[in-house]
């Protein structure tokens, strides 16, 4: 189906350069080849609008002031608007729907989206998120458990929410293309032993502590393991790590736990490891699951968030509650002592990936779900 070429602006007024950011960069690089006449509107001086130059797509800057009423940058996102004629203007952040709304009383011809990719669980219905979320014609949820917190805690009315779920580059993802002992040569990982990884910034929320602690009762076991944490600690918010490192000299796990930094090379790394862990007490969606399903590798996870609408327990991966090291360990022990069930796990969810989640197809169906307003 042929996508109608509407001009269509991302907004995001982020001064930092995470998963968020990225993945704004990333859709308007995909919409620009696909032929959407694109414009990236970003703020000045901050390593997002360095990164957004590096692309081709067309980039403006414009820098808000206030959190709310921003009257003064109000004006000058519509005129920016106007000036490049924007039909479609989609929002990447929450945060910046207040200035859009009022914008648009400057240029009532435009249609606002949000594309939401963090969850809210705050109650929204008070008198003036009802009226910035009035001037939204579409509300894009990542999935149906975002899509229904919206409608439990905001006035949005239902017609205006959809569910677009987030795909990754199954070209960049495939296993094929990786060999597993020349991965785990480049991150000098041991080639004997069965590596088990958490990937993702180093923060309480994560659960990294929740593996350690389910540690002891694996190695009983299979001490043939070694437990991978690759990531960094969330900027300006120093003590975990140390944390970690301390709990690691108190279980006396240290010898089977490496820690590593923060890594472009995501498909590299995961064609070094064995089995995905995601012990996340809240996880909005989990794009590294399917990152993971992408190159066939075993997942265990938390059922929190919207990770169970991406694993289904005893198919596409095993799922445990949050905050249980003991639950932990035994999903660990379960797929390191059957080969077979961790290698059929891997291969569902891998098919699932190819299903589902191709990247492409995901951008086409929101560009197909904007084409209609």
């Amino acid at each position: 189906m042929e996508i109608p070429n509407k001009r269509i602006a991302l907004i995001c007024f982020s001064y930092s350069l995470g998963g968020l950011e990225l993945s704004t960069l990333r859709l308007s690089e995909t919409m620009c080849s696909k032929g959407m006449s694109t414009l990236l509107i970003v703020p000045p001086g901050s390593p997002f609008e360095e990164r957004a130059r590096a692309t081709n797509v067309d980039t403006a800057i414009l820098a808000p002031r206030w959190k709310y009423f921003d009257l003064a940058t109000s004006l000058k996102l519509s005129r920016l608007l106007q000036e490049h004629r924007i039909e479609v203007a989609v929002l990447m952040r929450s945060q910046d729907i207040n200035i859009a709304s009022i914008a648009s009383l400057f240029f009532p011809s435009i249609k606002l989206v949000f594309y939401q990719q963090m969850r809210s669980q705050y109650d929204k219905r008070d008198l003036i998120h009802t009226w910035i979320y009035s001037k939204l014609s579409l509300w894009i949820s990542l999935t149906q458990s975002m899509k229904n917190e919206v409608l439990a805690f905001t006035r949005i009315p239902r017609e205006k929410v959809t569910v677009v779920p987030l795909g990754t580059d199954l070209a960049r993802f495939n296993p094929s293309c990786f060999n597993s002992a020349e991965a785990r040569e480049y991150f000098a990982l041991p080639a004997e032993k069965k590596i088990v990884c958490v990937v993702g910034r180093l923060d309480p929320q994560k659960g990294q502590d929740v593996l350690l602690r389910a540690i002891p009762e694996v190695v009983k076991e299979h001490s043939n393991v070694l437990f991978l944490i690759a990531g960094e600690e969330t900027e300006r918010e120093p003590g975990y790590r140390k944390y970690l490192d301390a709990l690691c000299r108190d279980l006396g796990v240290g010898s089977f736990v490496r820690f590593m930094k923060f890594t472009d090379e995501v498909p590299k790394l995961m064609a070094a490891i064995d089995i995905l862990a995601l012990p996340s007490f809240s996880e909005t969606y989990g794009l590294v699951l399917i990152e993971a399903m992408a190159m066939e590798k075993t997942i265990i996870a938390t059922n929190a968030g919207g990770v169970p609408e991406i694993i289904t327990n005893n198919k596409t991966g095993l799922l445990i509650a949050p905050h249980d090291e003991i639950s932990l360990a035994r999903a660990l022990r379960r797929v390191l002592g059957d080969n077979e069930l961790s290698r059929e796990l891997a291969r569902s969810g891998h098919t699932e990936a190819l299903r589902r989640y191709d990247w492409n197809s995901c951008v086409d169906l929101l560009l197909n779900k904007v084409a209609t307003l």
